[in-house]
């Protein structure tokens, strides 16, 4: 960096002599300015940016003291050097009080000027340097606010060892202005299935969108504090500004979270309030339980608001059953590359075709573990890449589990399956595969009806004894040994996990009498199916 010098005498002499004579570039200076009175050196000053001034300080009109002051006036930085042919004590006592740099006798000795402007220059160096680390201190510090006011809320949630003062420090460094012992409430919100069309990036904008929404309803009366949890839930603090009473207004601001998001962002949020309680006491229990009652409403554009200690009796939906493991099983169809039974699979499994039936949060995130499993198998014995094909809505969901939801995980099951039935080395757009696929899905859609070959070959327009040798080539099995196998499967399952009775399952599965069913049960199994079933 390079410096400018400012050298003020009413001596023309002493001023160009002092310019012109010493080598000042190799010293850092890179321009010099000659002034022959107070007045001159002003205007220069006002003009330049001067970094070191050496002045005499008996000039007529304005001495050197005077012009000092005026310069400090411009900035505080410049290094100011007094020359004076008086050994006064009040002169230099004067010219420290004027905060001058220095104070040198004339005639001066060039090797004292000369290092005493070095001098100058390493303190305007070290004092810049100074500015400019608090500078990017503040600077940094301000960009990362949020994720540090997240992060120091993520660890509150976690439960994380931290003693009383470092909390208060790390409150005070962030500019939050909660207190131990001050009053709070906790707000947990969920987005729901409308924003279920968001990729993460515009996620993490359409959360941005609400916390500021959220920021414009309460900031009046409130004081507030949001993050995003691992879990993927907007999690907000807030406690009244002046008047403990103002907590009686939450519940009606939340309701108004909630239609501005809905008329703004098009979209439902649901909300869990806690209530009022003692910071930091209890935020991490404040929120599991938020959590665990929340979870308990995950449905289709829903638009909950809860308290928690509220008779929620009313609000919790009785959750469907989940049938993971009903034949055909996910892993067999995509092996066999059976991809329209597949899709089929997941539809039933999600109960896509009965709004009503809802699944818990734990339910789920169990069909998301199970799709990932099921479909990272499909994938890797294909040879396929697991990180392409898989998707950036898997990252999706094991960074924000609240998103779960039927639909979506069904559209995000069904575009991995359409990827892996496009790179599938054994999949065969033929027309022996189609046929094949029509002929399971038509079995599996009328078993209840006691299929035959003769219906199959009906349904799918071909004669049943060529349609028998298309299905054997391409399976390697009869139409009549998957029908028989099917039926048996779902006998085994529904015995096991249903209390249905035996006649029920007997017409489910499309036999026209009990007791053949039982007899065929018994010839495959080993057992009746009583017996099966009291055995488990």
């Amino acid at each position: 960096m390079m410096y400018q010098l400012l050298i003020v005498d009413d001596e023309k002499t002493v001023v160009d002599s002092l310019a012109l004579t010493i080598p000042w570039s190799d010293y850092g200076i890179e321009a010099v300015y000659q002034a022959y009175s107070a007045a001159d050196a002003l205007k220069i000053a006002e003009e330049q940016a001067i970094d070191v001034l050496i002045t005499d300080i008996r000039m007529p009109e304005m001495d050197g003291l005077e012009l000092i002051e005026h310069i400090n006036r411009l900035s505080r930085k410049v290094k100011c050097i007094i020359l004076s042919g008086h050994d006064d004590f009040l002169y230099a006592q004067k010219a420290m009080q004027q905060s001058a740099f220095n104070y040198l006798l004339k005639p001066v000795v060039i090797e004292e000027l000369v290092a005493s402007v070095q001098s100058a220059i390493e303190t305007l160096q070290a004092e810049w340097k100074e500015i400019s680390s608090y500078q990017r201190i503040q600077y940094t510090l301000q960009s990362n606010l949020p994720l540090l006011k997240d992060q120091l809320l993520g660890d509150l949630l976690k439960k994380k060892p931290m003693p009383a003062s470092v909390l208060q420090e790390r409150l005070s460094l962030l500019r939050l202005s909660f207190q131990k012992g001050d009053p709070f409430m906790l707000m947990l919100v969920r987005l729901e299935e409308d924003f279920s069309g968001y990729d993460l990036k515009s996620l993490s904008l359409l959360e941005y969108a609400v916390t500021n929404i959220a920021e414009e309803v309460f900031q009046d009366v409130f004081e507030l504090w949001h993050g995003t949890s691992e879990q993927g839930y907007l999690v907000f603090l807030f406690k009244p500004r002046e008047r403990t009473e103002a907590m009686k207004l939450v519940d009606s601001f939340a309701v108004k979270l909630q239609n501005h998001v809905q008329t703004y962002l098009k979209g439902n949020i649901s909300i869990c309030l806690s209530p009022v309680s003692v910071f930091p006491d209890s935020i991490a229990e404040l929120y599991q339980q938020a959590v665990s009652t929340i979870n308990r409403n995950v449905g289709a554009n829903k638009s909950y608001f809860i308290t928690l200690g509220d008779d929620e009796s009313n609000n919790l939906l009785e959750s469907s059953p989940i049938n993971l493991f009903e034949p055909p099983l996910l892993p067999q169809l995509l092996e066999s590359g059976s991809w329209d039974e597949a899709l089929m699979k997941l539809e039933h499994t999600l109960q896509l075709s009965s709004p009503e039936a809802d699944y818990t949060y734990d339910q789920l995130f169990s069909v998301f573990l199970y799709l990932s499993s099921s479909l990272s198998i499909g994938i890797l014995k294909n040879g396929g890449n697991l990180e392409e094909q898989i998707g950036e809505d898997f990252e999706l969901f094991l960074r924000k589990t609240s998103f779960l939801s039927k639909q979506r995980l069904y559209d995000w099951a069904a575009k991995v399956i359409a990827n892996l039935k496009r790179s599938s080395s054994t999949y065969l757009e033929s027309t022996q595969n189609i046929i094949t696929a029509k002929v399971r899905s038509f079995i599996q859609e009328h078993l209840s009806e006691g299929v035959s070959l003769q219906m199959v070959a009906d349904y799918i327009g071909l004669h049943p004894v060529y349609l028998s040798k298309v299905y054997k080539t391409v399976t390697g099995e009869t139409i009549g040994d998957y029908l028989f196998a099917l039926r048996m499967d779902k006998a085994a399952y529904l015995l096991k996990s249903t209390d249905l009775k035996i006649s029920d399952i007997s017409s489910k599965l499309g036999f026209l009498a009990t007791p053949h069913f039982i007899k065929i049960f018994k010839k495959h199994f080993g057992s009746t199916p009583q017996e099966y079933r009291n055995d488990g």
